[in-house]
């Protein structure tokens, strides 16, 4: 390196910290995170380096304005992702994935007020308005210097351009430039959804044929209702040493309870582009070239109905939306602030309406997500740990623990008494075949081996992915579909659900498979997946923290 550079660069110690502190703190902080290899921590820091020290190098032939903009510029992108991806691997010790990634696109204010209510950490507070002032006085320090000339460096300034515009550019490469990769996912996120919804809304004056084999004079009334954040394992249904089941459980017999049931993922989002869709991990293309769940009950001639605690539409927008859109009556009451029995009004007037056709409820709890505190009512904050001493503590359990594994237990034993009301207002419909499904998205961890409540796929464990799946058939409803083989001990993942409830509706359509319905005497168990691991590769995994 010639003496020209040497000046240039000990004329720019600021800029160059500077830039140090924008591109290479975080990928310094990924040996910290648990779900990533030491390969991909090499090539994070490799990969990082080589765009600092090229970026640092263009920098050498702009004026000291020119610098300033580059470098305020690249403070104003860098910010937010940085700022997201460090505070979530100090605090979680693991480095946001895609899927989770998209997921805040979709988040909405007040779920993110609950979330900060949560994890809230003072100390993450002070280091954001650290990273901030530090970023500020920098810039506002930067000293004046005399640009190098291009034409004295034709060689460096060409190899650090090209440097900066592969890295930026190939995604192999800009993936571990995590707030470069974070706005690619943004726009690609935009555009995949802009065509989904055209696709989905143009397939509508599509031909496509659904026959209702179990044809009857007596209305049927299916009830689908999806719950957020229930593990199984805190359920006194599986087991659990609370009873936090006591009006479910005391449906005896008529209550099915499914005992070896899993989420295809551990976030609502793909979940519920599973759920509602043929789509699975092979077939992703299926969302937009397949009916969906109202399409085809639309299809068969039932009313549909949507009913949500959960925000939904507006300016809480999400990818699955447009499938949800698709029914022809939606009520939205998340904006009532309220606890999910809200719903038990809407729910009774739909069952009252008189209207003699088929109808299919789907019923969206916000049910127990967290802050856990909020998914309930004061007279269901039961449980406490100091009278009944169920909970033990140990080295990652401490008293605050508890006390949260006590909300959350609480919101378990509220969930219970929702899910009761419901099927005991379908017990009332002796005029109808009534059916009840009741799952949730996915499950959560509950401070249950480590230290750590909540789910994330960047910590997937057993707890966030072993889900309820209890079904419910008035007496007349059994009778009339003797051909449903109700065993509770099949293994089975809610990715194929729609097959499932498509069994339950008596549905015959091009796309329907009989292997893929647990109530089918066709039934075939197959690998189950949560996101890209093996459910047993999950029930292996063993992060710590």
């Amino acid at each position: 390196m010639d003496s020209s550079f040497v000046k240039a660069l000990y004329g720019k110690k600021l800029q160059i910290f500077f830039l140090f502190y924008m591109i290479m703190f975080l990928p310094l902080l990924t040996p910290l995170a648990q779900n990533l290899s030491f390969k991909h921590v090499v090539a994070t820091i490799t990969i990082n380096a080589i765009l600092f020290i090229s970026i640092g190098l263009l920098l050498l032939f702009c004026k000291s304005r020119t610098q300033k903009l580059v470098f305020s510029g690249l403070f104003v992108i860098s910010y937010l992702p940085n700022t997201i991806y460090t505070s979530y691997l100090l605090f979680a010790h693991v480095l946001l994935q895609k899927n989770s990634v998209i997921s805040l696109f979709e988040t909405n204010p007040e779920e993110s007020r609950e979330f900060l209510v949560h994890y809230f950490n003072p100390w993450i507070i002070v280091g954001c308005l650290v990273y901030i002032l530090l970023c500020f006085l920098i810039i506002w320090k930067m000293r004046v210097g005399e640009p190098l000339k291009i034409r004295n460096h034709k060689i460096t300034f060409v190899s650090a351009l090209v440097s900066v515009l592969l890295v930026v550019s190939l995604t192999p490469l800009s993936q571990s430039v995590y707030f470069v990769n974070f706005y690619k996912m943004f726009v690609n996120y935009k555009i995949r959804l802009g065509k989904e919804e055209c696709a989905i809304l143009e397939r509508q004056s599509q031909p496509y044929e659904v026959k209702e084999i179990y044809q009857d004079t007596v209305p049927k009334t299916i009830v689908v209702v999806i719950g957020e954040s229930l593990t199984r394992r805190h359920m006194s249904l599986y087991g659990y040493p609370r009873a936090t089941n006591p009006k479910l459980g005391a449906l005896g017999d008529s209550l099915l309870v499914y005992e070896d049931v899993v989420s295809p993922q551990v976030h609502t989002i793909p979940v519920l582009r599973s759920i509602l869709t043929l789509a699975d991990r092979d077939n992703l293309d299926y969302i937009t070239e397949k009916p969906s769940m109202f399409e085809l009950f639309n299809r068969a001639g039932y009313e549909t109905h949507f009913i949500s605690t959960q925000p939904f539409g507006g300016n809480f927008k999400t990818s699955y939306d447009v499938l949800l859109n698709l029914s022809k009556n939606i009520y939205s009451l998340s904006s009532e602030k309220q606890p999910d029995e809200i719903i038990l009004p809407t729910f009774r007037n739909i069952l009252a309406d008189g209207n003699k056709k088929n109808k299919l409820i789907l019923i969206h709890l916000i049910g127990n997500h967290m802050a856990y505190g909020f998914r309930y009512t004061p007279s269901y904050n039961i449980f406490n740990n100091e009278k009944d001493h169920l909970i033990t503590e140990t080295d990652f359990r401490d008293k605050k623990a508890i006390r949260t594994i006590d909300k959350y237990d609480n919101s378990v034993l509220y969930n219970d008494f929702v899910i009761s009301q419901l099927i005991h207002t379908l017990q009332e419909q002796s005029s109808q075949k009534t059916a009840l499904i009741y799952f949730s998205d996915h499950g959560e961890e509950v401070y249950e081996t480590r230290d750590f409540a909540g789910h994330a796929y960047e910590k997937v464990s057993p707890s966030m992915c072993e889900i309820p799946f209890l079904v419910w058939m008035s007496r007349d409803f059994k009778e009339g579909r003797k051909d449903l083989i109700l065993n509770t001990k099949r293994s089975y993942s809610t990715s194929d659900f729609l097959y499932s409830l498509s069994d339950i509706a008596g549905f015959s359509y091009p796309d329907y498979d009989d292997k893929r319905s647990v109530f089918s005497i066709d039934f075939e168990p197959k690998e189950r997946y949560v996101g890209e691991l093996t459910y047993d590769e999950v029930k292996r995994k063993n992060y710590k923290k």
